[in-house]
């Protein structure tokens, strides 16, 4: 009697967990993940998941609380974790079979609080379960536990699709297995930061930031984390971006200061701050080539900005900014960094100046040339032209 007590509790409790869970889901982890690739929108069969579970040392599952779709760019680490592993993007609303049907070593993870947080769980309880059991030993599944209104981003966005992985087998990969998702990371960055008071701040960019050290090492900050926020000061708005370091679950962090003075508003410097307490101050262009517009202007300028120091550069392409705003919906009005007289118009008025000089000087000389007035006929008397030596 006591064992089927047990054995009901044990039903419900697992019941209660696959109820929640809803899809559509995303596997990863494991190589064997790729034989089970299927074309868009097919669902997997029941033995086909209970194969899948059957083959794997160790199962976790990410139940994300939320109502809102998720996007690959809340998860930037994972996202970067999952360019080594093979996933699999399952559309389906409900699991046929729950992982603790089959497997034993099965955690189910619930992720709260800010999407950062729930990137650092994800990527951490992963990375130690594999140093438990083993690499590709370890199956991933992400799904939601509140039902979604339209698709989430990683059945059509841009989570990777499974990869093909090298091996000895000469057999043809099957078509579905052709299928890949071509689409990457955005190219741009844009950094909003909302503060009340008028601290907000915005901050677009063609490129992202890549800083430059003296030794000749390159380091590109294309993965955010987070969201970027505002530390409002006496003197200066101060906009806090963070990223990954690299591979390393470390953060590098930017802090782009800005200062207003007269009813304008001017970009300082920046500050990139790393994990081991090291840090670097670099300085934007001095005036007059330092971002600068009118309070409720943006600025805008095609060419990099560089924020320099001695050991050190940040470039930052194709730029507009706008700090001390009130909304941070849209940019306002901009200030261009050329200015009206660029140097193609400079050179252009020079051009036209040099043509019409000269057709102006040959107009002169035409009407300057004197012609003769009188004419010899049989009938008149013949002109006598007297020539002086």
């Amino acid at each position: 009697m006591g064992l089927k007590i047990k054995f009901l509790i044990l039903i419900s409790v697992i019941v209660s967990i696959e109820a929640n869970l809803e899809g559509p889901f995303l596997f990863f982890g494991p190589k064997s993940l790729s034989k089970y690739s299927r074309p868009a929108l097919k669902y997997l069969e029941q033995d086909d998941l209970m194969k899948i579970y059957s083959e794997q040392a160790a199962i976790v599952v990410f139940n994300n609380q939320d109502s809102l779709p998720l996007s690959s760019g809340n998860f930037p680490r994972l996202r970067k974790m999952l360019e080594g592993l093979t996933t699999l993007v399952l559309p389906q609303d409900f699991l046929d079979v729950h992982p603790d049907y089959i497997s034993n070593e099965t955690q189910v993870l619930t992720l709260q609080g800010p999407w950062s947080e729930r990137d650092a769980q994800m990527t951490e309880t992963f990375a130690r379960l594999q140093d438990i059991y083993g690499s590709g030993r370890v199956l991933g599944i992400l799904g939601n536990s509140v039902s979604q209104n339209k698709a989430m981003d990683y059945v059509d966005d841009s989570w990777p699709r499974v990869k093909r992985q090298t091996s000895n087998d000469t057999t043809p990969p099957a078509p579905q297995e052709e299928e890949k998702s071509t689409k990457t990371a955005p190219k741009i960055a844009l950094y909003n930061a909302t503060a009340a008071g008028g601290k907000g701040a915005l901050l677009y960019s063609s490129g992202w930031p890549t800083l430059r050290l003296a030794n000749g090492t390159t380091v590109v900050f294309d993965t955010q984390i987070g969201d970027p926020t505002i530390k409002p000061t006496r003197l200066y708005t101060i906009m806090v971006v963070k990223f990954a370091d690299g591979d390393s679950k470390d953060k590098v962090t930017l802090e782009f200061s800005f200062k207003q003075s007269h009813g304008w508003w001017m970009a300082v410097g920046v500050e990139v701050k790393f994990a081991n307490s090291e840090s670097l101050s670099l300085m934007a262009p001095a005036a007059p080539d330092a971002p600068s517009a009118v309070i409720g202007r943006s600025y805008i300028c095609p060419l990099p900005l560089v924020y320099t120091s001695d050991n050190a550069t940040l470039t930052l392409p194709d730029v507009k900014m706008q700090p001390f705003m009130e909304s941070t919906e849209d940019f306002a009005d901009s200030f261009h960094c050329i200015g009206f007289m660029s140097v193609p118009i400079w050179s252009a008025l020079m051009v036209t100046s040099i043509m019409l000089a000269a057709a102006f000087s040959s107009i002169i000389l035409l009407m300057d040339i004197k012609t003769m007035d009188r004419f010899e006929t049989n009938r008149a008397k013949q002109l006598t032209i007297t020539v002086s030596e």
